[in-house]
């Protein structure tokens, strides 16, 4: 998803989150902002019921800070500890009805927003080779996706995805034409 700006990636997470949770998914909301303050705040006010979705298992937070430092420095290693999370909370939807994940992380945002190129290429790649059956959320800003030497790696950046959206589920064309 590309992004203009933070209330419109806010919004976005959120209705994407809530849509997850009315279909009766189960949703992650991975972050390495979740140390910023008053952020879980912002985001917990927007997503419904969000007590009792945490409560129940429905609506996983993780706090993708560590995850972020190590990817800083081409570790991925440590995403093994992810990995098993996610299988493991997968689990907990074989008694669903819609066996669909929802996630969404910015650790590979915030990679690319600090210029870590490769390091946010390689946290993309880790995500798409993830063994669970469901819908993962990329934000990126646009404004970034235009600057050196970012653009140089936009093909390999969105490579993988299957659609690339703007923060109202347009398909945005230009993008769409560098997939595969």
């Amino acid at each position: 998803m590309i992004y203009e700006n933070q209330v419109d990636l806010d919004n976005a997470i959120a209705n994407y989150i809530n849509e997850g949770l009315k279909r009766g998914q189960l949703c992650v909301y991975a972050s390495v902002s979740l140390a910023n303050e008053g952020h879980l705040e912002n985001f917990s006010s927007q997503i419904i019921n969000y007590q009792e979705n945490v409560e129940k298992g429905n609506l996983v937070i993780v706090d993708l800070v560590s995850y972020y430092v190590n990817a800083m420095v081409g570790n991925l290693e440590y995403y093994d500890k992810l990995k098993e999370e996610l299988i493991s909370i997968s689990q907990r939807i074989k008694n669903r009805t819609d066996k669909c994940m929802r996630l969404t992380g910015d650790c590979a945002t915030l990679l690319l927003k600090n210029k870590h190129l490769e390091e946010c290429i390689l946290v993309e790649e880790w995500w798409h080779q993830n063994p669970i059956e469901g819908f993962i959320l990329c934000p990126y800003p646009r404004s970034l996706l235009d600057q050196f030497p970012i653009n140089a790696y936009i093909s390999r950046l969105i490579h993988d995805h299957d659609i690339i959206v703007d923060s109202n589920g347009k398909l945005i064309p230009e993008y769409i034409q560098q997939i595969k």
